[in-house]
């Protein structure tokens, strides 16, 4: 009984001597504990999403179009937004936080959010499109919602959308 217990306080002994032994030897910077906890410079993946905004077939220019993702139960993220280029293209880069969400296609949608005065047009408010996985390779991931196109329609001013 005796030798059990003395056996037990050694082995915590030394078990105790090596930990501080070996901690002073594996002490990091707080780079490489960045680096360690997948933070830091260095992306470990990457989310793109494509989209052009059409107007029959001329592109929209400057129009904010925004991106939301189901990211629990009853729960969305806030609105990712971005601005088309002059070839009614945007490019979002999902925050990563949003990278490991399961089916991210059965997640997210787009939409436009703000269409500048000349092409603002009676379109359905609700215009939203899902999104498909286009590539993936070496951590980076690319989907797009193609092309939404706003057709010109009659509509009352309340209708417009902005």
């Amino acid at each position: 009984m005796e030798m059990k217990f003395l056996f037990r306080g050694l082995t915590l002994v030394l078990m105790v001597a090596l930990g501080e032994a070996v901690g002073d030897r594996m002490k990091w910077s707080r780079k490489e504990m960045v680096e360690m906890a997948g933070y830091g410079e260095l992306k470990l993946s990457s989310v793109l999403l494509t989209v052009s905004l059409l107007s029959s077939s001329s592109p929209i220019p400057g129009a904010t179009v925004g991106m939301k993702c189901h990211n629990g139960f009853r729960r969305r993220s806030k609105w990712i937004k971005a601005v088309t280029n002059e070839l009614g293209q945007v490019v979002i880069d999902l925050p990563s936080h949003l990278h490991a969400i399961p089916d991210l296609e059965k997640a997210c949608f787009i939409k436009p959010l703000s269409i500048p005065e000349p092409y603002q047009y009676c379109s359905s408010p609700n215009i939203h499109r899902g999104i498909q996985l286009v590539s993936s390779s070496n951590g980076s991931r690319v989907y797009t919602a193609g092309n939404i196109t706003l057709h010109r329609a009659p509509c009352r001013k309340e209708e417009i959308i902005n």
